[in-house]
């Protein structure tokens, strides 16, 4: 991202080959999605800030800069996280506890679905998954706002560089299919007729080493307090809304309450020791 901005500061220009597509490998964890997510989002923030000044005093047109400044850095990185986290994760559900305060209909709803649809349209297949994509994108957003503000305002955080963990496989079936090559090889390992005392020996060292292994445990979840908490509270607030009679309010808070609990208990993705 650092060169990208830096060539286009410099008058470059980029041209995006929509046709090509390359084969990648996602997060298998939540922790390690997790963890993705807060590098993505911490670092660029910390990219604001050094690359501001240069912007500011580039060449390039008022409109670029506007562009770079605006869409680019505080709309995808800083407001849009910013807004998520605050509204749906602390705002909606602390009005249900005070009987003054009142969000419109349209906050609550059509804001959302119409910044999910943008989000969507270049990928038209995605449109069932929005209401699922929109749930887990309010959860991510506590991720996302710590990253923001501890990339802004260089907090310790920020200068961590996980790099994602891979496990080397592309689908369920590859997983499969390695397992299946495992048991054959280790079902054709014998000893050969005629073979020599060092052969047998050797075998015989062999077999022990594998059965002194030691045992792979499966990872315990892992407890995420700030999702439980939110959790909670969103729980909380979708039973009071249940009580006054709030309905728009009691769906959204319900099964967004459960989607917190469930990142919570970390019981999205796979578990890998």
């Amino acid at each position: 991202m650092d060169i990208a901005i830096r060539a286009h500061l410099n008058g470059w220009k980029f041209i995006f080959l929509n046709d090509v597509k390359v084969l990648c490998e996602v997060p298998e964890s939540y922790e390690a999605y997790r963890k993705q997510q807060h590098r993505w989002h911490s670092g660029p923030m910390q990219l604001f800030r050094l690359c501001l000044p240069a912007i500011l005093t580039s060449k390039i047109a008022i409109w670029k800069k506007a562009n770079l400044i605006l869409l680019f850095f505080l709309l995808r990185k800083l407001i849009l996280p910013f807004y998520s986290f605050t509204l749906f994760c602390i705002i909606l559900p602390l009005t249900l506890f005070v009987p003054e305060a009142e969000l419109p209909v349209w906050v609550i709803c059509y804001v959302p679905v119409f910044m999910s649809f943008l989000n969507i349209l270049p990928s038209p297949k995605s449109f069932p998954f929005i209401v699922p994509y929109l749930l887990f994108e309010n959860t991510m957003s506590v991720t996302k706002f710590n990253a923001m503000v501890s990339g802004l305002f260089q907090l310790g955080s920020s200068n961590e560089w996980v790099v994602t963990k891979k496990a080397g496989r592309s689908s369920e079936s590859d997983l499969v299919a390695a397992t299946e090559r495992e048991s054959k090889v280790t079902n054709q390992q014998h000893i050969p007729r005629g073979a020599s005392q060092s052969e047998f020996t050797e075998y015989n060292e062999l077999k022990e080493q594998k059965e002194a292994a030691p045992i792979r445990i499966k990872k315990v979840n892992k407890i995420y307090r700030k999702e439980l908490t939110l959790a909670f509270l969103l729980l909380a607030a979708s039973v009071r809304s249940l009580l006054s009679s709030q309905g728009v309010h009691f769906y959204f808070l319900l099964f967004q309450g459960v989607t917190f609990l469930l990142v919570g208990l970390d019981l999205i993705g796979e578990q890998m020791s």
